[in-house]
């Protein structure tokens, strides 16, 4: 005989919360060891440069390539991807932390350790010793996001003995490859490095513009010794050996500053290199003339706004008028620009024209000169008010402005009546003298 039992809900309930909570768990430690493979590759693209032959000229080569991340043993904790023919697949393992996924922008150049022959270099490579990893493939991966604008320089190395797997050696970052600058100003241009445990290196900060390049910093991180730097420009040296920080701080900034400012990183046999493109801003000063604003009816009158000292040399300017019952201004067609002029500081400086006709209806309006220029997120204004004779009785300060003048008027005659009669006597004087002649 067999006998059927019924099991008691509450029981049934406590079994499956249990089986629950044990089917999660499990499910988290699945996701930490393997985690979403899309998060954890970044597409780039791997650039040659081909030599000509004689069938063919020079030529850059690009080929696909996706970096795959992995442990210090060089094993990845995602699943296979599957990726397009022809693709390349590097297994990287970055311990500066630095290579993101997130990057938008990857290009992989292969790079060729070698001593550098600048004296700030020299320390780094004195023994003439080399490992024999420097004879394997070295690459250079240059990352950057638009998102956010930070840019990366990673160097890598083999790691192991295959031939597809490498390890970070050199990492050099900024957290924004466009920097915007205002004139006069202090400033720091980021750049940080990682290392390792790398106790050699040496920085170097160079400027390039329209061609031409300059050394502006040379220090040899070994040494401890500044080699070359020009005035205006230095280091935080224990933001640097303590925190990696190599930013360029500059005390005054000029317009001379503007354009591509290189931080390079050298250590023994290996370099890495970042581009800031630096753009120094001057707020322009803005002036509406004539001041004060008089004009007789029907008069015509030249509104001059005189726009000083500004940098770049991109700049809009518009006309406004606002009469008196009107609660917001509107654009004046017509105007007209001067050409430009170069001041001795390198700023720019311009004047834009306007014509008006005074009438008995713009007795009271008020004229604007708005300026738009990359220095003023809110653009910069000024602004004169239309007096048109004949409209109102004199003010106030108008009385005092007559009386003021009419007495200083008083005051200087008086005086040349004095001085006249001190050198050539009052007219009784005068008349006395001539009968006596007489």
């Amino acid at each position: 005989m067999s006998s059927c039992r019924t099991q008691d809900p509450a029981t049934m309930m406590s079994s499956t919360i249990y089986k629950l909570c044990v089917i999660l768990v499990h499910a988290g430690v699945l996701m930490a060891v393997r985690p979403n493979s899309g998060a954890q590759s970044l597409s780039c693209w791997l650039v040659e440069d081909i030599p000509a032959t004689e069938s063919k000229p020079r030529s850059i080569q690009q080929t696909p390539v996706l970096v795959q991340f992995t442990d210090a043993a060089g094993l990845t904790h995602s699943s296979p991807i599957e990726a397009e023919p022809g693709t390349l697949f590097f297994y990287v393992f970055d311990p500066s932390g630095k290579l993101s996924p997130e990057f938008t922008s990857c290009e992989i150049t292969r790079h060729l350790p070698q001593e550098a022959s600048l004296d700030w270099a020299h320390s780094l490579t004195e023994e003439k010793f080399s490992s024999p990893a420097l004879g394997k493939d070295w690459y250079t991966v240059a990352a950057s996001s638009h998102l956010d604008g930070r840019g990366l320089s990673l160097v890598l190395g083999p790691l192991g003995d295959k031939k597809d797997h490498f390890s970070a050696s050199l990492a050099v970052f900024s957290a924004s490859t466009i920097l915007h600058a205002q004139m006069d100003k202090p400033l720091s241009v980021p750049c940080s490095m990682w290392r390792g445990h790398q106790p050699r290196f040496s920085v170097e900060w160079r400027h390039r513009a329209l061609g031409d390049g300059s050394l502006l910093y040379a220090y040899d991180g070994w040494k401890d010794k500044v080699e070359e730097n020009v005035p205006n420009c230095h280091l935080n040296f224990s933001a640097l050996h303590n925190e990696g920080d190599a930013s360029l701080l500059i005390d005054n900034v000029e317009i001379s500053h503007q354009g591509i400012l290189l931080c390079t990183v050298y250590l023994p046999y290996l370099r890495a290199q970042r581009e800031i493109h630096l753009v120094v801003t001057a707020k322009p000063q803005v002036t509406l003339q004539p001041a004060p604003l008089f004009a007789r009816p029907g008069e015509e009158v030249t509104l001059t706004c005189d726009i000083s000292h500004f940098h770049p040399l991109e700049i809009s300017v518009d006309f406004l008028v606002q009469l008196s019952e009107e609660s917001h201004p509107t654009l004046l067609s017509g105007n007209s620009l001067s050409n430009h002029i170069s001041n001795y500081d390198g700023t720019y400086s311009i004047s834009a024209y306007q014509r008006i006709t005074a009438s008995s209806d713009l007795h009271g309006a008020r004229y604007f000169c708005r300026v738009n220029h990359v220095s003023a997120a809110k653009g910069i204004s000024s602004s004169q008010t239309l007096k048109v004779a004949g409209m109102s009785a004199p003010s106030l300060e108008d009385i005092m402005y007559l009386f003021l003048t009419a007495l200083f008027l008083y005051g200087t005659l008086s005086y040349l009546r004095r001085k006249a009669v001190s050198l050539f006597g009052s007219r009784e004087d005068l008349k006395a003298q001539k009968n006596k002649s007489e």
